[in-house]
């Protein structure tokens, strides 16, 4: 049975938790440790995703593509379920996020699609003869890049 709408529920609510700042709060800093790895078991135990909700810091899952090259920046968000994966990486710039896109030609991906939302954040899918690769790069408010990864298997 696909698990399609759980693992999609658990990655719009840890992108909320991620993006809303729910572990920020000076008063629950001391709690933090607990409250975020609550939430990440309640997330996995109900959908089988491996989650991590933490914004300040989080991690790439073990189990990501060893041969999908990642920019270097602060990992936000990250999931993994059966064989899909997501993260967000909080980049120096928007610059420095693009070359992600730069990583993954070097990689031996062909990219196969391209979308320039504006002059700030733009879209390109990527393939090899194992995974489809979907890279959105935007600006944030600050300045500092956002670089989001999907990452699919190709299904023969």
């Amino acid at each position: 049975m696909r698990r399609t709408v759980p693992a999609i529920t658990a990655l719009s609510l840890g992108l909320a938790l991620t993006l809303s700042g729910c572990f920020a709060n000076p008063l629950d800093q001391l709690t933090e440790g607990l409250v975020e790895g609550g939430v990440e078991q309640i997330i996995e135990d109900q959908t089988g995703v491996d989650v991590d909700v933490d914004g300040t810091g989080a991690s790439l899952p073990d189990s990501w593509p060893a041969d999908v090259p990642t920019v270097g920046g602060t990992v936000q968000f990250s999931a993994a379920t059966a064989d899909i994966y997501t993260a967000a990486i909080e980049t120096p710039s928007v610059a420095a996020g693009e070359a992600a896109y730069t990583d993954l030609l070097d990689a031996g991906f062909t990219q196969v699609a391209e979308f320039q939302v504006s002059d700030d954040a733009s879209s390109r899918t990527f393939e090899n003869s194992t995974w489809t690769v979907n890279v959105v790069v935007a600006a944030n408010a600050d300045g500092t890049g956002q670089v989001q990864y999907t990452i699919t298997p190709i299904t023969q």
